[in-house]
């Protein structure tokens, strides 16, 4: 009960923050009213309207943006990103709360993890994991990290260096086709299934951050599948830990953070295939994948596929 009284005064506290920006902004008087789990606002210049719709919710706050793509909504949303969101002083800021925020006893520490390559029929499966508090979480929001789906592979490069040097800890695994395909046949014959695979990427890389900074009591991985057993082994592994498995967990700045580093360990395993081959290898696992093998396989024999691809996608079944 105190901690959703808290955080309805925290979000109090915010909205007025934001609604005094606004108004700093406006020529009018800003409007507010009250919606769905939160507030909007609505500030007017020179005959221009700008709309901010403030949420208090599981993912924490958050902030939307609407009305005509005018000159004094871009400036509304310029400014909007200046501002911090204070919380006890510590200038938290919405994108720096976890998604962990309404678990009982979160302190603030916390680990995530996802992957790249799953969807792809040439290249690796790279799985990573980011430990971070809310301080490496303000940190990383200021050099501009975020879901790797969203960035460049240079813009990815370089934040991966950043994130190494700043994370509190962080753990990067990677299978390259070859061992990606004799992992998968291991499970396989056990019954298992690519989720399989995943989830005990998932688990190893986590460990590791986790052994690095005994710290961290709290985990969030991006939910692949309902049932994987990653928080049962974990949590087992580690007492005292708590999992949380959430869709588009990348919103999360530790997963985010792990994003970023499992896709450009996946980009930097590629260019070495790309050499090995002589030829560009497509990302994804459409028709122009599949093509590529082919020309591949007369290149260099179908038997060294295995080192490019994973065989067990539907690309290879049409080779």
């Amino acid at each position: 009960m105190k901690h959703s009284q808290d955080a309805r005064k925290d979000f109090a506290k915010w909205a007025a923050e934001n609604k005094a920006k606004l108004q700093s902004l406006s020529g009018e008087p800003v409007a507010e009213k009250p919606v769905n789990y939160g507030v909007q606002l609505k500030g007017r210049k020179n005959g221009q309207e700008a709309i901010v719709t403030l949420y208090c919710g599981k993912k924490g706050f958050t902030m939307t943006f609407g009305g005509k793509a005018t000159p004094f909504r871009k400036e509304v949303e310029r400014a909007f990103e200046e501002l911090p969101f204070s919380d006890e002083g510590t200038g938290e800021s919405a994108s720096e709360r976890s998604l962990l925020e309404d678990v009982p006893g979160f302190d603030g520490v916390w680990a995530g993890s996802d992957e790249s390559g799953k969807g792809d029929f040439f290249g690796p499966l790279a799985v990573a994991a980011v430990a971070v508090d809310r301080r490496t979480a303000a940190a990383f929001r200021r050099l501009g990290v975020k879901d790797s789906k969203s960035l460049t592979d240079a813009q990815i490069h370089t934040l991966a260096e950043k994130i190494r040097e700043g994370a509190l800890a962080c753990t990067v695994l990677a299978l390259p086709p070859e061992l990606y395909n004799r992992r998968y046949a291991w499970f396989k014959e056990r019954g298992g299934n690519l989720n399989t695979l995943l989830a005990n990427g998932h688990v190893n890389a986590l460990s590791g951050v986790l052994r690095k900074c005994p710290a961290c009591h709290f985990a969030l991985v991006d939910r692949f599948s309902l049932h994987n057993r990653i928080s049962e082994r974990l949590e087992q592994q580690f007492p005292g830990l708590t999992v949380r498995q959430v869709p588009r967990a990348e919103a999360d700045m530790a997963v985010a953070a792990a994003s970023i580093l499992a896709r450009d360990e996946f980009v930097r395993i590629m260019v070495g295939l790309e050499k090995e081959a002589g030829m560009p290898l497509p990302k994804g696992g459409g028709t122009q994948a599949t093509q590529t093998a082919k020309r591949l396989a007369s290149a260099l024999g179908s038997e060294q596929l295995a080192h490019f691809v994973k065989l067990h996608f539907a690309n290879a079944q049409k080779l």
